[in-house]
């Protein structure tokens, strides 16, 4: 069970939520900003990276 840091490039962020969808463990919408925020790092390496494959604004990062 790896853990790794996540953060999310949120100029690039189209707010589709889909990082919310596939891990709401890790990632909130903030309606606000219309943008995901993450609420929780470190978090498990296979949830984040299964997060940052349904990205399709590629706006997700992994610290590995």
């Amino acid at each position: 069970m790896n853990m790794v840091e996540v953060a999310i490039n949120q100029p690039c962020c189209s707010g589709c939520q889909a990082c919310v969808e596939m891990a709401p463990e890790i990632f909130a919408f903030d309606a606000q900003s219309g943008v995901a925020v993450v609420i929780t790092s470190p978090c498990l390496e296979e949830t984040a990276h299964k997060a940052a494959a349904y990205c399709p604004d590629d706006c997700i990062d992994i610290i590995e």
